[in-house]
């Protein structure tokens, strides 16, 4: 009887030994790294109406309307260190998303007309060391009609590592689509 007692209390230290080996910290040093948009309602960001993207344009110096507005849109690679290579980032307009809005929020909003922004750029690239790169867009705000809500919808389509264009960056699934919403 007192075999099997010890042999149970062996058992058991061994078990609970066990449990000292493991590491008390997550390890990401071997994650894998995924583009996202910096900011976006996925990340818990959100407009002064409660939408990403609503934010009103301040005036100019003079007081007087902004004609036209250069801005860009953030595209963060997430990664445990910086890359060493450059990484290639291709984005597009996604109008699937206007709908999904929409109907999910009782609202109506339109695509963003080709006149009223540029997007002269749908392949970005972040450099060697660098976690951010910027997507260059001019909203013609002098062209915008009153009292009319439009989004802009942009999705990353993919992202390369340019010296080895086998590795996929992954792109993440609830921070890879972008809505931007202006309302006049």
């Amino acid at each position: 009887m007192r075999y099997i007692l010890f042999v149970f209390l062996g058992l058991g230290v061994i078990g609970f030994s066990s449990c000292l080996k493991d590491k008390p910290y997550l390890d990401v040093s071997d994650t894998t790294p995924i583009i996202e948009f910096g900011q976006s309602a996925a990340n818990g960001v959100y407009g002064p109406n409660g939408y990403f993207g609503a934010f009103p344009f301040a005036g100019d110096t003079a007081g007087g309307p902004v004609a036209t507005y250069d801005t860009a849109i953030a595209l963060v690679l997430a990664s445990p260190q910086v890359l060493n290579d450059t990484v290639r980032v291709t984005v597009a307009i996604d109008t699937t998303q206007l709908s999904a809005f929409n109907s999910s929020q009782g609202d109506s909003i339109t695509l963003l007309p080709s006149n009223l922004y540029s997007l002269p750029q749908t392949l970005i690239g972040i450099a060697p060391g660098y976690r951010v790169g910027a997507i260059p867009v001019t909203i013609n705000l002098s062209a915008f009609p009153a009292h009319h809500q439009y989004g802009l919808p942009i999705k990353i389509l993919s992202a390369t590592d340019v010296e080895n264009p086998n590795n996929q960056i992954v792109i993440s699934g609830n921070s890879g689509t972008f809505m931007w919403l202006f309302q006049r």
